[in-house]
């Protein structure tokens, strides 16, 4: 597993793990989700501290904190818990939780789950509210926190997550003698590597559409910095610039303009994000 190290975090813990917490990303379901996503925890400002122990998408699953450290992700149960992120967002329904996709995610973070209650000794059963403020081990949702403990409005991974199946999955890894629902098939983990993208379309700049921004807009959902429930259009709109300069805030040097807050991107802008996007 890589180790991308969260920048916010508090080192060491005086309380016994107890809870594993799931969370879900609010990012767009994509290769390389986990690694944007503990890229993002490494940079991320003083105005919004925040991290998780793993970070977990389809094919990989990236450690940002140490198990001995406090990761800083369910206040009331970061003393306690461990975090994990999968990809995807807390409006899925069921059917979506349980697509190819989040199938794959679901069997990245079962196995980080099940590792973690057989190494800290944590029941793989999900706990109450109730349970959870009575302080019995176990597996809880972020919303779960919430509701006990009152210092956070989250409600991920949402109402609808998969709970009967994920548990299935992490109790199948623990006991591989016994039958649990049936894993998705493993794919092969896409990492970074060099890759030729189209021609840059000549004249493609911020409001405008000509040439159309469809090709751009679906690298940045690839890539993770484009909610993937934006409609595509040939319009370069707001919503395709404040992708482009989430891009751009991450790989200043890409601005065609040298800052990081521009929302336009040049030839060099163009194939770095596709590489991001579709590198093999």
């Amino acid at each position: 597993m890589d180790f991308v190290q969260a920048r916010w975090y508090g080192p060491g813990r005086t309380t016994p793990i107890r809870v594993i917490v799931i969370h879900d990303m609010e990012a767009p379901e994509g290769p390389l989700t986990a690694e944007n996503i503990a890229h993002w925890f490494a940079t991320m400002p003083a105005t919004n501290k925040a991290s998780a122990h793993v970070c977990v998408d389809n094919n990989s699953a990236v450690r940002c904190v140490a198990d001995g450290d406090r990761a800083w992700h369910a206040p009331g149960a970061n003393s306690d818990g461990l975090g994990i992120e999968i990809a995807g967002y807390a409006r899925q329904s069921r059917a979506e939780w349980l697509d190819q996709y989040s199938k794959g995610a679901l069997e990245q973070a079962a196995k980080v789950t099940a590792d973690w209650c057989a190494k800290h000794k944590i029941p793989a059963v999900k706990l109450s509210v109730a349970e959870l403020i009575a302080g019995k081990r176990g597996i809880v949702g972020h919303r779960d926190v919430s509701a006990a403990y009152r210092q956070t409005d989250h409600t991920d991974p949402g109402p609808d997550f998969p709970w009967d199946y994920f548990l299935g999955r992490v109790n199948a890894f623990l006991n591989p003698s016994k039958p649990g629902p049936a894993p998705v098939p493993a794919k092969p983990t896409t990492k970074p590597g060099k890759y030729v993208p189209p021609s840059f379309p000549k004249g493609l700049k911020p409001n405008s559409a000509s040439p159309s921004a469809k090709s751009l807009q679906r690298a940045l959902k690839a890539a993770g910095f484009m909610n993937k429930s934006v409609p595509e259009s040939d319009n370069y709109g707001p919503k395709t610039q404040e992708s482009v300069g989430l891009f751009l805030r991450k790989y200043p040097q890409y601005a065609s303009k040298g800052s990081s807050f521009d929302v336009a991107i040049g030839p060099k802008g163009w194939a770095a994000l596709f590489n991001l996007a579709y590198g093999k």
